[in-house]
């Protein structure tokens, strides 16, 4: 191989690296903006920078800012009842185009029952819900929870059919729980194998990750 095409070679790589890079960036900014400083240490960004607001100080000064937002403070200190209703007013707030997160944030940090209540129940209706999952991910972050969220997030891998969103389950149980030091990867491999479209999936984003993880680290 001549050395010009090894070099066009390599940086062919090192392009597809990048993309992989960008679009998980994307993704997480996308689907978890209110904890996107773990999940981008996950792909090896270091974070030396000193003023950064205080999160715990923003949950404790945050106060609602519409009725709804009373509504959902009002339930998470026993004051009303669950119902569909509030279900409909959670998902509202936090998929609104301005959530208020540092306010929703303070009640995951606490892990707050009625909050733990709703997430269940959501559950509940649809085991396959990623939203749901990503909630009972986040209280898993500051009350460790780590047998509940595997069990949790390999039933609804199990129950998931679509091939498209089983993989963002497998993606979003792997980043999850990897930090705690579990391979959901390779549980899921262990479960469907090589030769089951589940398995070829999961080949795939274990792939994916070995080009990711090969990245050199940057600095911010």
């Amino acid at each position: 191989m001549k050395k010009k095409e090894k070099k066009n070679i390599i940086d062919e790589i090192i392009k597809i690296k990048n993309e992989l890079v960008t679009e998980r960036i994307n993704e997480i900014f996308r689907t978890k903006p209110e904890y996107y400083r773990t999940e981008l240490a996950m792909l090896g960004f270091e974070w030396l920078d000193d003023d950064y607001p205080d999160e715990v100080e923003e949950e404790n000064n945050a106060a609602p800012e519409n009725k709804d937002q009373e509504l959902l403070v009002a339930y998470f200190n026993g004051e009303v009842e669950l119902s569909d209703e509030l279900m409909k007013v959670f998902l509202k707030e936090k998929l609104s185009n301005r959530p208020n997160y540092a306010l929703l944030r303070r009640y995951f940090r606490q892990g707050n029952g009625n909050l733990k209540i709703l997430i269940y129940h959501g559950l509940e209706i649809d085991p396959t819900d990623d939203g749901f999952l990503n909630d009972l991910s986040l209280i898993h972050e500051f009350h460790p929870m780590l047998g509940e969220l595997i069990e949790r997030y390999t039933e609804a891998c199990k129950i998931q059919e679509d091939l498209d969103s089983f993989s963002e389950l497998a993606q979003d149980f792997f980043y999850n729980t990897t930090l705690d030091g579990y391979e959901a990867y390779h549980a899921l491999k262990e479960i469907y194998g090589s030769d089951t479209p589940k398995g070829k999936v999961i080949d795939s984003l274990v792939y994916m990750e070995e080009a990711l993880s090969r990245q050199p680290c940057v600095e911010h």
